[in-house]
């Protein structure tokens, strides 16, 4: 197996039992939203929280390019670049996106 369908399967069951988890507010739940074409993997809280307040909220979005997992957000309390790491994607292959360019060089992580 090639290593982008490798960490297509790593994100796939990394992500997937978080988005089956129930929400603290019944009325919310979480979606998966998992792009194979673009590499593209989501999970979002949608609900209502009360009778007026719409919850539509991006909880963990990572993207695959070039052959690296990006973390462009992760929300959750799960750490998901450790469970990337212990899924044994290296650290060379993470990049964290929600860092600018120049801070992560000093992250551990790849750069881009």
């Amino acid at each position: 197996m090639d290593k982008v369908k490798q960490y297509r399967k790593i994100v796939r069951d990394v992500l997937t039992p978080i988005a089956k988890r129930s929400y603290s507010i019944p009325t919310i739940t979480h979606e998966a939203v998992f792009d194979e074409f673009n590499d593209r993997y989501l999970i979002l809280s949608v609900g209502w929280e009360g009778r007026v307040q719409r919850i539509h909220n991006c909880l963990i979005h990572l993207d695959i390019v070039d052959g690296k997992i990006w973390i462009q957000r992760d929300g959750s309390e799960d750490e998901i670049v450790y469970k990337l790491e212990e899924s044994g994607v290296p650290k060379t292959d993470i990049v964290l996106a929600f860092h600018s360019a120049d801070v992560r060089s000093y992250t551990g992580y790849a750069v881009a």
